[in-house]
């Protein structure tokens, strides 16, 4: 057979083969995720030096228990030109725990909680290691706003500082007043004499 045939078969061969591989892999369905992990914000607004909960949840899909599960949180700072990893320890976060086992169709509920040390845009997800699997098991991440502290004004606190002393003073100056004046009072109940020196 002349080579250029050949060739040409060969070729026509390998597309094929390209073709019937790539249909068969559109056509093989994707192995489902072994868990599912979610984390759920706390309601409500937050500021610093609250303490919120995250609520964190991590399910097993497959048919087979799941064994020696690390579970533990990640946080990030979010303010625009500022992304950063932050350092749980200064935020005083719980650590991440082990999951001996978790059976089929069950579901592991846990609040992370924090204390808010920082002002500022964040973003938190949770994180699953399963020894089963190749890459980590992250949740979706959960972005929350912390914000800072009301403070007093100046111009509040100012008359609250000078008008307490002066309370305190106008108040001790009437004790003052009130028993000088008692002390200036003639006494009603002394004791009268007549002119013979005998009381009346």
């Amino acid at each position: 057979m002349n080579p250029k045939i050949w060739h040409n078969l060969w070729l026509v061969l390998a597309a094929l083969a390209l073709v019937l591989g790539l249909g068969a892999a559109l056509a093989w369905p994707a192995e489902p995720p072994a868990l599912r992990v979610t984390l759920q914000p706390p309601v409500g607004p937050l500021k610093m030096g609250d303490t919120p909960n995250f609520l964190g949840a991590v399910t097993n899909l497959s048919p087979q228990p799941a064994q020696g599960l690390v579970v533990y949180l990640s946080l990030v700072s979010l303010a625009p030109g500022h992304e950063h990893p932050v350092d749980l320890e200064d935020w005083s976060a719980q650590k991440a725990v082990r999951l001996d086992r978790l059976n089929p169709g069950a579901t592991d509920f846990r609040n992370w909680g924090m204390r808010l040390i920082q002002a500022g845009k964040y973003g938190v997800a949770l994180t699953v290691v399963d020894p089963r699997e190749n890459r980590p098991i992250v949740s979706d991440l959960v972005p929350f706003e912390v914000q800072s502290k009301v403070t007093l004004l100046s111009s509040r606190v100012l008359p609250v500082a000078l008008g307490e002393p002066l309370l305190i003073l106008i108040f001790f100056a009437g004790l003052r007043f009130f028993y000088a004046g008692r002390k200036c009072r003639p006494n009603h109940n002394d004791e009268r004499l007549d002119s013979n020196g005998g009381h009346i």
